[in-house]
């Protein structure tokens, strides 16, 4: 494949505009139903005529969205998957025993459009909870969507699953192969609003051409997972149609067999490059958002409480009102940890915004406020908080909670 490459790593380039249809052997296609009143693409379809290895991972919220759910029955029979059916506009979720139907009916009509067996196509779903989906305008979606897919359409499938997002979140990466074919990764995602663990709170689809088994593929998913979209937050609010699906479709000249082949970790590094650059975009472009603060909580007992910690400071209300307002009021931060039920010492914490201290064993100190105020004003805001209480850490990324945010929530009719 013949690539630009906007920058490098040592085990992999990231392509220049690459999407999920910069992986060899993937298609897609999008059109705009008739779901969505703008007129806007509501609805694609993801497709490799490969055979695959594929895995997921999904929300854990009570309330189960019927595609969610029907797309978890089909990995059950098989992890052969040639299609995946995306709507936006309505998340067919609270939707009892008639949408779960027309989550089935939607996978029997990607198979007789796509000629496909109807066990290798999963459905997702995003949009308003409570509404059932039009099964006369989805039939119209994806028989519109199979008969326009292209190796080059990856980027209005990115388009097509949005909601309230402003922009698509691609990527891709290519990793070179000696006398063989790159491996290459390609992914998109939605997500804007509702970003809250357990699992990652959106939507992600990530291809890629290498053959590797279903365990280990599901290893490596689950252990990346944690660290980049079960690592972010907006507004501590879970959703009920969260999915990660990653396919391989065996297309490059590798198989990685175990953790000891030669291309594992160098697979393994660019998968979990593009679920974080992925994340961070979702939280780029969280509603009404000014500001991306990333908390790091180190030197706890466990990577638990860290994330604990961490997750406590980024959900709370009012230290993301006080970033909106280029507030440093430390004490917020220090409030939110001690409602946290976690085991750690008060009078040992310290509290650094970028690598200025401001909180030392638990008290305001001195330091530059004519440098920090600079610091407040910035996109891109660390804070690191050190519990010397034990050597592991877990890093956060959030938002500010921004006027515009309520009032995109307050508008967001059902």
């Amino acid at each position: 494949m013949n690539a630009d490459y906007s920058k490098q790593n040592i085990e992999f380039n990231i392509i220049n505009n690459g999407t999920i249809t910069s992986v060899p052997g993937f298609y897609a296609a999008a059109c705009h139903c008739g779901i969505k009143g703008s007129g806007k693409p509501d609805m694609c379809i993801i497709y490799t005529p490969e055979d695959s290895t594929c895995s997921g991972v999904f929300t854990t919220n009570k309330f189960l969205a019927a595609p969610v759910s029907v797309t978890k029955e089909q990995l059950k029979k098989t992890r052969n998957i040639k299609a995946i059916v995306v709507n936006s506009g309505i998340a067919n979720a609270c939707t009892g025993e008639m949408g779960y139907k027309n989550a089935k009916k939607t996978i029997e009509i990607a198979s007789k459009y796509l000629g496909i067996d109807k066990d290798k196509v999963i459905v997702s779903s995003t949009g308003v909870i409570g509404k059932q989906l039009p099964m006369d305008k989805i039939e119209e979606g994806v028989r519109q969507c199979a008969v326009k897919l292209s190796n080059i359409d990856g980027h209005s499938a990115a388009e097509a699953i949005l909601t309230t997002d402003l922009v698509t979140k691609e990527i891709a990466v290519s990793i070179k192969v000696e006398g063989g074919n790159d491996i290459i990764i390609g992914g998109i995602a939605k997500g804007s609003g509702m970003i809250e663990p357990n699992m990652a709170t959106m939507l992600s689809f990530v291809v890629t051409n290498i053959k590797i088994s279903e365990k280990l593929l599901d290893e490596i998913l689950l252990e990346e997972v944690d660290s980049s979209f079960n690592s972010i937050t907006i507004d501590g609010c879970q959703s009920t149609n969260d999915m990660v699906i990653v396919i391989a479709n065996s297309k490059s000249s590798i198989e990685i067999k175990n953790k000891k082949d030669k291309y594992y970790k160098k697979f393994k590094n660019a998968l979990s490059f593009v679920l974080k650059d992925l994340a961070r975009k979702i939280i780029l472009d969280g509603e009404g958002a000014t500001k991306l603060i990333n908390i790091r909580v180190i030197n706890t007992k466990s990577k638990f409480d860290a994330k604990k910690l961490a997750m406590g400071i980024a959900n709370s209300n009012l230290f993301k009102a006080a970033m909106f307002g280029e507030d440093l009021n430390w004490g917020r931060i220090n409030a939110a940890m001690g409602s946290v039920d976690c085991d750690f010492d008060p009078e040992k914490v310290d509290i650094y915004i970028g690598d200025i201290l401001i909180v030392k064993d638990g008290m305001g100190i001195e330091f530059d406020r004519k440098y920090t105020e600079k610091l407040m004003k910035e996109k891109e805001i660390k804070f690191t908080v050190n519990l010397s209480y034990g050597k592991e850490e877990f890093s956060v990324l959030t938002t500010d909670l921004s006027f515009d945010y309520i009032k995109i929530n307050a508008l967001y009719r059902t």
